[in-house]
């Protein structure tokens, strides 16, 4: 597999990409809107394989002139991603008709159709949320994989990454498609969960050192623990007056975590961070880094409402290692 490459599309910050690396593949381009996230990427890689690349507005043609420009003497045997999926999500209250994050699916579809034509590619793997697959949004879901399903033998399930290692409850969408005419009997397998024993908020958490406190429209210092350990200065009386008390799940903006659960969902719009199980501040982001599933040793660029949205952008890399360790079994044990 040394000689073969990923197309990772719509990348992020690189959790999902670390996953299929520590699993053997090898990223050959990387690409994403954010400078941020890419800036992020390719400094926990001491590389500059992720490059800003609007989707929306790039033609699959020139995903494919660029692969080729990167790829060398090696070709590409899979693409994998997850589009931005905040206008599919069941918490999106603000949905709008002309959004064009619902066109990226779609051009997922296209780049991945391109690759299969051009190299030949093995799979891919598509992530997004739940609610991409339910009613509001079936004709959207439906055609993504009619897009592909010329080309691919195409799975489908939710998987939650609490399952795998993370201190999270996570449900998501995740799609597979196996080259047909390379493995014409050939239909993927999903991962079976790989912990009996859920980890905690304690887990993960506890023994971390207080973080610094970042105070709107200030240069806060860097934590001499670690670069993204910041959490927002508390502002509402509601840090101070005792009522936010542990595992509160009221309301969407004051959620406080309890130590022996898993979190909720590391998804924070607005900068809701949820609230440290102690009730008196907000999450750092190297905590909701964590309870996403990040190497400790990783780190994010960018302004602290960047890392913050960077962080709930991820897939926890533990799921792309599962997925991609059984790829690995399921066509290249052979």
């Amino acid at each position: 597999m040394s000689n073969k490459l990923l197309l990772s599309l719509f990348c992020g910050c690189g959790s999902f990409d670390h996953g299929f690396s520590s699993a053997g593949f090898k990223i050959g381009l990387a690409l994403d809107l954010s400078r941020d996230a890419v800036e992020s990427y390719n400094v926990n890689r001491n590389s500059r394989v992720a490059e800003v690349c609007d989707l929306h507005r790039t033609k699959a043609k020139a995903v494919v002139e660029r692969c080729i420009q990167v790829s060398k003497t090696k070709t590409f045997s899979g693409v994998i991603g997850g589009a931005p999926c905040q206008s599919f999500s069941h918490g999106n209250v603000h949905k709008r008709v002309n959004d064009i994050r619902h066109s990226l699916p779609k051009a997922f579809a296209s780049v991945t159709r391109a690759m299969k034509l051009q190299y030949g590619i093995d799979f891919f793997v598509f992530e997004n949320v739940t609610g991409l697959c339910s009613g509001k949004h079936e004709k959207v879901f439906d055609g993504f994989k009619a897009d592909l399903r010329r080309h691919f033998t195409i799975s489908e399930t939710i998987l939650d990454a609490v399952d795998y290692g993370v201190p999270q409850r996570r449900p998501r969408l995740f799609v597979v498609g196996i080259n047909k005419q390379k493995y014409p009997q050939q239909e993927f397998k999903f991962p079976c969960r790989s912990l009996k024993k859920q980890k905690t908020v304690r887990d993960a958490i506890s023994k971390l050192p207080a973080p610094t406190i970042s105070i709107a429209g200030t240069f806060s210092r860097a934590s001499q623990y670690h670069p993204n350990h910041r959490a927002m200065a508390p502002k509402s009386r509601r840090f101070f007056n005792g009522t936010l008390h542990e595992g509160n799940a009221s309301g969407r903006s004051f959620r406080v975590l309890s130590w022996d659960k898993p979190s909720w969902t590391v998804a924070y719009g607005n900068r809701e961070v949820h609230v440290h199980p102690s009730g008196k501040r907000r999450l750092s982001v190297l905590e909701a880094m964590i309870l996403q599933g990040f190497p400790k040793t990783y780190k994010l660029c960018g302004t602290l409402s960047s890392q913050i949205r960077q962080v709930s952008d991820a897939v926890p890399n533990q799921v792309g290692y599962a997925i991609a360790k059984a790829l690995k079994q399921q066509l290249y044990s052979t």
